[in-house]
């Protein structure tokens, strides 16, 4: 496990009556977890790394985390997915059935939220992410924010005066399906679709497709060039569906020199100008690979702060 980070800097936020309040946030990844307090200025105290191995040994050490800190008043979660959201089922909080070995049912919202006897709820790590850029990020002063993550997977929400939407479910737009460009003949590497855009166009899928290590087809436009074609397409479906004021790119392609303005210009051609007041603003997310944790701790700020 990784030692405590104290006193790490993040962007400032005032939060009026919550002088004195310090804030749990998980971010639960596939990879490692961050488990963090916060103060109320959005600083983080102190700091956990935990790797993603077992649902009980990864749990327990985020409890241990916490137990060996003076207690919070509330707690965030943002976590990777599928996840129930839908607050009519016991299983609310819970991962659905997930690729991770050993993790699908594993309910976190309930087992840490049990743990720290706290109010605790629970976004994917995405939507927190989307709210995080609308509040303190490259979102800010937005409406409407989408926010799109492209690593090893795709990522995609929608964030409304600074809340996530959803229905039933939370979105999946990371597979929404795609028409193929040019002459790409790639099968997909999605394991449940193939060629949706995930399967097109996240990291695994481009080193696949050109045999390379993403990280060395920087001098390669067309490699890229393509990457923006299937991405804008996402970029149409913000459009016309949440019709938002700005879309952030986050991840490691996201936020690769140049990406927004690729995807920018291959937007403007997909939209063939219908949209009545033009394509969203597309561009770079600002906070990082801090966004999911903060998102985290701003659910945990409105539970403190508002109640809900």
């Amino acid at each position: 496990m990784a030692s405590d980070a104290a006193g790490c800097a993040l962007p400032l936020l005032a939060v009026g009556n919550a002088t004195g309040s310090t804030w749990a946030a998980v971010e639960a990844g596939g990879t490692k977890f961050r488990a963090a307090i916060f103060d109320n200025d959005l600083q983080i105290l102190a700091e956990e790394r935990i790797p993603t191995t077992t649902p009980d040994e990864t749990l327990g050490a985020v409890e241990a985390f916490f137990a060996g800190h003076p207690p919070v008043k509330s707690l965030g979660v943002a976590s990777f997915g599928p996840l129930v959201v839908d607050r009519t089922m016991d299983s609310y909080g819970a991962l659905a059935a997930t690729p991770k070995p050993d993790w699908s049912g594993a309910p976190i919202l309930g087992r840490l939220a049990h743990a720290l006897g706290v109010p605790a709820d629970i976004e994917t790590d995405v939507e927190a992410a989307a709210v995080a850029e609308y509040q303190i990020g490259a979102g800010r002063g937005r409406s409407r924010v989408g926010y799109v993550t492209v690593g090893t997977g795709i990522g995609a929400a929608f964030a409304e005066d600074g809340l996530p939407y959803r229905g039933r479910d939370h979105t999946e737009m990371g597979h929404i399906p795609v028409r193929r460009v040019g002459n790409d003949t790639y099968a997909g590497k999605c394991p449940f679709h193939g060629d949706c855009l995930e399967g097109m166009a996240a990291g695994p899928a481009i080193g696949d497709r050109w045999q390379a290590d993403p990280a060395s087809l920087d001098q390669r436009e067309e490699v890229w060039e393509l990457e923006a074609a299937y991405l804008a397409q996402l970029v149409r479906v913000y459009t016309y569906a949440f019709a938002p004021d700005i879309v952030l790119f986050g991840g490691g392609v996201g936020t690769r020199p140049r990406m927004a303005d690729r995807i920018t210009k291959a937007v403007e051609s997909d939209d063939a100008g219908y949209a009545v007041s033009g394509p969203p603003e597309v561009a770079t997310a600002g906070l990082g690979e801090n966004a999911g944790l903060i998102g985290a701790a701003l659910i945990a700020r409105r539970l403190d702060v508002d109640g809900r």
